[in-house]
């Protein structure tokens, strides 16, 4: 093995340290291998020896604590937590390998987000964030740069190194912890922080990927805090017109100053992020013209019987969420150009189809395509319509063989979201990783 550049470790603990992902002011973030399972990891080394005395101590046990808080969240959008440990005298922990890049790495935009892309990141953030604080764990730093995005798409929630779990003392009250122009106004003021707090900075964030700008923006920490407490941003509506209204509300309400008027939990301001999703000219972020419906008489993938359909822009947005999985963010580019010169739906597809490059890829995305219009041909539903048991059971049965318990709690937040069945196992299989196992998963259907 090559020797480790001047002041990087070899090895840390039994994991053999090959690149350096990132630094911060407290400590390093290693890419690496771990022998005994042949995977890659990440490794976040924190110098605690630059800490004296108490300060030491106390930073030791609260990054030992993330690894608990973490490692207790075994969620689809939530970093994985492997071991802790302390490599000479400094804690580490190893974690899930992110092939991807974090939210405040993506390149800004000055119109701001799609709108598809706006709800699905909001949904996923919201997604993990239930999944945590339905066991007490408040992550309290939700940011862009603690928000990682895969090659596929798929939301990973990192850092919760200053989560608080609800049985823990080591942070008490009276501690400003979190990042200014993320913060709640009760995490400014020293208060005791809820999942309520979570909303607010998601809220935050939404509110920056619509408009391009930060809501409580300053040139210094004292002025953020001052507009955090007693100011209102501006109304998003006037930087982005085209926002649909339920998302325009949404964003509102959950930068109440006052916990109590923001949503009762991260599962009803997905609801209502998802309410934002209904059919509406420009619903792409200009990059399909909505004014007019995709109409073609389909000849649908794997011999399904020719019928009129209409693709509207839910429809459309399912698609390139699907093809995204695959392509990455080309994939609004790539729908574009291919309904310019399809016909029918087969024609569209085929055309999305050849441009994955995986035979597996693109055995998924045509299962998922068969999924999704054949259930739009065969009920038009509507949103919150009451599923039976035994199809929801089903649907957790199979999930569960890829996610594991948490399929339960994932099947009963979609649901109310979905119009058909179709939908409904078509937002599941988004919690699969992998295109074989998610065609896997959609062909039980």
């Amino acid at each position: 093995m090559e020797a480790a550049p001047p002041g990087q470790p070899g090895q840390i603990g039994r994991y053999r340290i090959e690149s350096v992902l990132g630094r911060g002011a407290m400590g390093i973030i290693y890419g690496a291998h771990d022998p005994a399972i042949d995977r890659k990891v990440a490794i976040k080394l924190v110098r605690a020896d630059l800490l004296q005395g108490g300060d030491r101590s106390e930073y030791v046990a609260r990054f030992q604590q993330e690894a608990q808080a973490a490692g207790r969240c075994a969620h689809p959008n939530i970093v994985a937590v492997y071991d802790f440990a302390l490599h000479e005298g400094n804690p580490y922990i190893a974690m899930e390998y992110i092939n991807g890049v974090s939210l405040a790495q993506v390149p800004a935009r000055p119109g701001g987000f799609a709108i598809p892309e706006i709800i699905d990141l909001g949904g996923q953030m919201l997604d993990a964030l239930a999944a945590a604080h339905a066991l007490g764990v408040i992550h309290r730093d939700i940011k862009p740069a603690n928000i990682m995005l895969t090659d596929h798409g798929r939301v990973k929630v990192t850092d919760f190194g200053i989560s608080r779990l609800d049985t823990s003392h080591i942070t008490g009250s009276g501690a400003v912890i979190g990042t200014p122009s993320y913060m709640s106004p009760e995490q400014c003021r020293g208060e005791t922080a809820d999942g309520r707090s979570d909303l607010f900075s998601v809220g935050v964030v939404l509110y920056e990927l619509l408009t391009g700008t930060k809501p409580f923006a300053g040139t210094s920490q004292h002025q953020v805090w001052h507009r955090l407490l007693h100011d209102e941003p501006a109304d998003p509506a006037t930087l982005r017109p085209d926002a649909p209204a339920p998302l325009l509300a949404a964003i509102r309400r959950a930068l109440a100053k006052s916990p109590g008027a923001r949503f009762a939990s991260a599962t009803d301001m997905a609801a209502a992020l998802h309410g934002a999703e209904a059919p509406r000219a420009g619903a792409l972020g200009g990059l399909i013209d909505l004014d007019r419906t995709v109409m073609a008489r389909a000849a649908l993938p794997n011999g399904l019987p020719a019928a009129p359909f209409t693709l509207d822009s839910t429809t459309l947005g399912t698609i390139e969420r699907q093809l995204a999985q695959h392509v990455g963010p080309i994939a609004g580019l790539l729908l574009k150009s291919a309904i310019r010169t399809s016909d029918s739906a087969e024609t569209l597809c085929r055309t999305l189809a050849d441009a994955i490059d995986s035979p597996a890829g693109r055995e998924s995305f045509n299962l998922a395509m068969q999924v999704k219009l054949a259930g739009s041909l065969t009920r038009a539903g509507r949103a919150g319509a009451a599923f039976p048991e035994a199809d929801l059971a089903r649907a957790q049965k199979e999930l569960t063989r890829y996610v594991g318990p948490v399929a339960r709690v994932l099947v009963k937040r979609a649901a109310p979201a979905c119009a058909d069945l179709a939908q409904l196992w078509l937002r599941l299989a988004e919690h699969v990783d992998g295109a074989a196992d998610r065609a896997a998963f959609l062909k039980a259907l």
